[in-house]
């Protein structure tokens, strides 16, 4: 192998789910239904914030205890905690009835907790066999690649991920099949406590399906899992207790059948909040070209797609991962090769496209990855919102700054992005606010067309509501929008049109009474209906 660096309120009782036969995972030695993990006073500092203070629960044996909040509420610290990838202030967190020393990642495995961490803890050049031996040891110590590749390989068809090539670099991966390794590398370890932190974000429907299978596979053996998610409708088909945190501290707790989506959101929010899909406002533009104008576009994995997108119009992309819709995105943008017999945007004509050019012709995407495509961690909030404009601005630095300090504080106010300023590191905010710059570098800038891919995956309830409010936004300016989403109801609610693709294509184009659910979902499989 060549050498390479790893870089007080309770909402009453109710039924606890069944459970399928266990294949993978070790049973925990606590008794079913005894407390398996204890965590008590729990507080964690960084300078002046004070990320979780005085947090309190418990876990039990064979069962799904949900963590949720809205961003920045303290679910991912608290499960970096008790994953001992980061040192408590002070408090204490017991497994099995022993004390869990924090500031370790191995020693919480060998304490038997592992996690599938929001943030991915894959080394992006290694392949997937090496990322899975990484956690057991110094990997390039008597390290065999014919050995890894194989247990690799067996593990992932025990899994159900035989689809997966364990000689793959990870970088090679769909994000989805990225976050499977991850899980993946946690339940290999046979957890007494797993934790899947956001796990089921970049998943479709099938993959979040088959991760309740490894679920329930694990607490059918007694082992427990903290299951940290903002989609309100998992937390009811596979949780069995949860606990809630707003601003770091504790807000309410609640069990299985007890709870309707308001009061979750409203014990979350620390008011009386409702989850809802906002109108599309009706289409009346007056705008001599359409947004987007595109015939039989070819590029990989996408077969001579033809639309068009007139101003102001949300059309949503839908369909199964996989089928063409991240393709079809990267092409319209210009980050992937592609061509069209008939392509314009806002009536220029296009012949051949790059991001620079897609910009310039008025375009702007917000990709699947925030962390790897949207963003510049290491650089500034107000940095990361110029980044498109450099060419346009100046080459940056505190003078473009100062220049478009209007501008940049009108963005984060207008989507509620929390940050201690336009210099903070953008790596520093949470996954939402994170979510929100990417899309905020492309409001109030004279757009004529943007592209979401799946703009709303793994933020919280009032973050979605934000976002919403913020693409209605654009089409209420005009603004044509692309949006491809993995929550159909999304959709259907929020767009004008779906096209549902299906390899490559179009299966079936849906709007007005033929724009349901059911719809979407059976253009997806296939099954076109009228």
């Amino acid at each position: 192998m060549a050498s390479r660096t790893p870089p007080p309120q309770d909402i009453e009782t109710a039924t606890v789910a069944s459970v399928e036969p266990a294949a993978t995972a070790a049973a925990a030695s606590a008794a079913p239904g005894a407390v398996l993990v204890e965590v008590r006073d729990l507080i964690k500092h960084y300078g002046a914030v004070h990320a979780v203070d005085d947090v309190t629960f418990d876990v039990r044996a064979g069962e799904v205890h949900a963590l949720v909040g809205e961003n920045g509420a303290g679910k991912s610290t608290v499960a970096k905690m008790l994953a001992g990838a980061v040192s408590s202030t002070s408090g204490s967190i017991t497994v099995d009835g022993s004390p869990l020393a924090g500031g370790s990642v191995r020693d919480a495995r060998k304490a038997g907790v592992t996690c599938a961490f929001q943030e991915l803890a894959l080394v992006p050049d290694w392949t997937v066999a090496e990322n899975l031996r990484l956690p057991d040891g110094a990997p390039l110590k008597g390290f065999s690649q014919k050995k890894a590749t194989a247990a690799a390989r067996e593990l992932l068809a025990g899994l159900e991920l035989a689809h997966i090539d364990p000689a793959a670099p990870v970088s090679t991966l769909s994000l989805a099949d990225r976050q499977q390794v991850e899980i993946a590398r946690a339940i290999a370890a046979k957890p007494k406590v797993l934790i899947l932190d956001e796990a089921s974000s970049a998943l479709a429907p099938p993959g979040v399906q088959w991760l309740f299978r490894r679920i329930r596979e694990l607490t059918a053996t007694g082992s427990s899992v903290i299951y940290v998610s903002h989609r309100l409708g998992e937390l009811a088909e596979i949780a069995d207790r949860g606990t809630v945190l707003r601003d770091g501290r504790v807000a309410g707790s609640f069990v299985r059948g007890s709870w309707t989506d308001d009061q979750l959101i409203s014990m979350m929010a620390g008011r009386e909040a409702t989850r809802h899909f906002p109108s599309a406002p009706p289409l009346s533009s007056t705008a001599p070209h359409p947004a987007l104008d595109v015939e039989n576009l070819v590029s990989s994995g996408v077969d001579g797609v033809t639309f068009r997108v007139e101003a102001g119009e949300i059309l949503g992309v839908g369909g199964l991962q996989g089928h063409g819709q991240a393709e079809l995105l990267r092409a319209l943008f210009g980050a992937a090769p592609a061509r069209a017999d008939r392509w314009s945007i806002a009536g220029k004509h296009i012949r051949r496209l790059s991001p620079v050019s897609a910009v310039r012709h008025g375009a702007g995407y917000v990709p699947e990855d925030r962390k790897r495509e949207g963003l510049a961690l290491g650089l500034g909030v107000g940095e990361n919102l110029v980044t498109p404009w450099l060419r346009t601005f100046g080459l940056g630095g505190r003078p473009l700054l100062a220049s478009q300090g209007g501008w940049i504080k009108n963005v984060l106010a207008s989507l509620s992005v929390r940050t201690r300023g336009p210099l903070e590191h953008a790596g520093a905010l949470s996954g939402g606010n994170q979510q929100k710059l990417v899309f905020g570098r492309w409001t109030d800038r004279d757009r004529k067309l943007v592209l979401l891919h799946d703009p709303t995956r793994g933020i919280d309830v009032r973050a979605k509501q934000e976002l919403y409010d913020a693409i209605i936004e654009l089409s209420r300016q005009g603004v044509g929008v692309v949006w491809f989403s993995t929550e159909v109801e999304e959709l259907v609610h929020v767009c004008h049109r779906v096209l549902v693709l299906y390899r490559g294509g179009i299966a079936d184009e849906l709007q007005g009474d033929r724009l349901t659910a059911d719809a979407v979902v059976g253009a997806a499989v296939g099954a076109k209906t009228r």
